[in-house]
């Protein structure tokens, strides 16, 4: 019987939605084998060890804002910050993508106080705790990359870097990076988040359920050192 995986993916106003969508529905692939439909393939999908369930967490239970704004299309949040933390719900998988940068100017972080706050008490008993993008800042913030390798969006790195600890070895050219043993997973911007997923099934599972899923997705394989926006942008 496959463990079930409790995730949760944290939410603010401005978050960049393409850092979650397809790396959740890429993991909700797990789930695909207890439908019928789905383990005609060679029962590939029947085998995997692992099923999850996903929350997607905000500071309010109103509909959070992306990036876009009025452009883009809001998320209802099926849990509050405060009230997993009242309940003293411990998840599996933290999984944070974009939310608000830091001013590029004064380094000033716009994150909600309740996220940082979530995430530095989830991370010490989360099996994993990966980021997308700029997610890494919110993860500086709460102490979990002190003293860990880590990688951002290329473009705002130099900014996350002046305005996050000195105790974190920020990687410029790297795809993802995996940390602490394999518990801790940052990825650089957006698509990569979906690169960093693939690859974390196969941690989860195999090589042939994660192949299974990128033919099904269609994302070409790539390696975490593949990283050509680090040369875009100047890093290397």
């Amino acid at each position: 019987m496959p463990e079930t995986l409790s995730v949760a993916v944290c939410l603010s106003t401005d978050v960049t939605l393409s850092d979650f969508i397809t790396p959740m529905e890429i993991l909700a692939t797990l789930n695909d084998g207890i439908d019928p439909s789905f383990t005609s393939s060679g029962g590939v999908m029947a085998d995997v060890p692992y099923h999850v369930a996903i929350d997607y967490l905000a500071p309010t239970m109103e509909p959070v804002v992306s990036v876009k704004r009025s452009n883009g299309p809001r998320l209802l949040p099926t849990l509050t910050y405060a009230d997993a933390m009242a309940a003293g719900k411990q998840f599996d998988i933290i999984w944070v993508p974009a939310g608000p940068g830091p001013d590029l100017h004064t380094g000033k972080s716009w994150i909600p106080e309740e996220e940082i706050t979530f995430i530095a008490q989830q991370a010490p008993k989360a099996k994993y705790v990966m980021s997308v993008c700029t997610g890494s800042f919110q993860l500086a913030l709460a102490g979990v990359l002190d003293g860990k390798r880590a990688t951002t969006n290329k473009m705002f790195y130099h900014a996350v870097v002046a305005a996050t600890s000195k105790k974190i070895e920020w990687v410029p050219q790297a795809r993802w990076v995996v940390a602490e043993g394999g518990k801790v997973w940052t990825s650089s911007g957006v698509t990569a988040g979906s690169d960093m997923a693939l690859a974390f099934v196969e941690h989860l599972t195999s090589a042939k359920v994660a192949r299974h899923i990128r033919g099904a997705v269609e994302i070409p394989e790539v390696t975490e050192k593949d990283d050509p926006f680090a040369v875009f942008h100047g890093l290397v």
